[in-house]
């Protein structure tokens, strides 16, 4: 592993590769890395390089360090975030009177709908990456260095897709998959819920939901391309939404994310892959 980057070593930025000026408000930052080959929530037609039937990628990522000795360091710090992130994530500006889940200050990361913040929470501070932000990764190791380098860092949600670009693992798939039992869990039957038309599907989508949130996992299969304003197109996601609910999440996620995505759900995910990893729910005893 790298140098941890809470160290802190200023980054210096020159020549062609030093990034425009940031706006007022801004925090200044480093240099860039290309941008990501993720297909996010572009079509795969879209995309330069061919692309896997059964892409895994990781959809969503919340990430918690301790941060309270380091805030002194502020703008060191986000230059060097930016440097591992990508140029898109810069400039980094606050959102003036914006907290976000208690903590007091956060700031928008370019334009990629990623946040940063800190300021109470316990002295820790949150990187989160929405769906849109984990597209414009294109390598996730030098990412899985920085952010586990800092105390008591931890994955608080991990959300990882599977694409099926043809639809045959259909939302009517997923559901017959329920009926066979295929994500039953000890013998429990999980919850279940539904999103759009189902009575008349129209084109415009439809959603399959296993499982809870407040329980720290749940799975959704939706009509991807349908999402995207496609009527009749046949790409179907399946996402697996993790949180750290009894459970402790692992950094691989960010590197094997099709192992843990079938993992969550082996009977019903095992057309993705053979190779899968579990992670175990801690057991809370009285």
């Amino acid at each position: 592993m790298d140098t941890p980057i809470h160290s802190f070593v200023e980054v210096q930025s020159e020549g062609p590769t030093a990034m425009p000026a940031a706006p007022a408000g801004a925090i200044a930052v480093g240099t860039p890395l290309p941008p990501s080959g993720n297909t996010g929530g572009k079509f795969p037609s879209d995309e330069p390089d061919s692309v896997h039937p059964y892409a895994a990628i990781t959809d969503y990522l919340n990430c918690t360090f301790a941060f309270g000795e380091f805030v002194d360091a502020l703008p060191i710090f986000v230059r060097q975030l930016v440097d591992v992130l990508g140029e898109k994530f810069g400039p980094v500006v606050e959102r003036p009177g914006k907290g976000h889940i208690g903590y007091k200050k956060s700031f928008v990361l370019g334009n990629t709908a990623a946040l940063f913040a800190y300021g109470g929470q316990r002295g820790t501070a949150l990187i989160s990456l929405p769906g849109e932000a984990c597209s414009v990764i294109r390598d996730w190791r030098p990412v899985l260095s920085l952010l586990s380098s800092f105390p008591s860092s931890r994955i608080t949600r991990w959300d990882g897709a599977v694409d099926d670009f043809s639809g045959f693992h259909s939302v009517d798939y997923a559901v017959a998959c329920y009926w066979r039992g295929d994500f039953n869990a000890g013998g429990k039957t999980p919850s279940c819920n539904q999103n759009g038309n189902w009575i008349q599907p129209d084109g415009t989508g439809r959603t399959f939901y296993v499982g809870k949130r407040k329980n720290g996992k749940m799975l959704r299969v939706y009509e991807k391309g349908m999402q995207l304003d496609h009527r009749g197109h046949p790409w179907v996601r399946w996402e697996v939404e993790l949180h750290n609910v009894d459970r402790v999440i692992p950094w691989e996620v960010l590197l094997e994310p099709a192992r843990y995505v079938v993992g969550s759900y082996p009977k019903a995910l095992q057309w993705v892959q053979k190779e899968m990893c579990r992670i175990r729910t801690i057991q809370q005893q009285t």
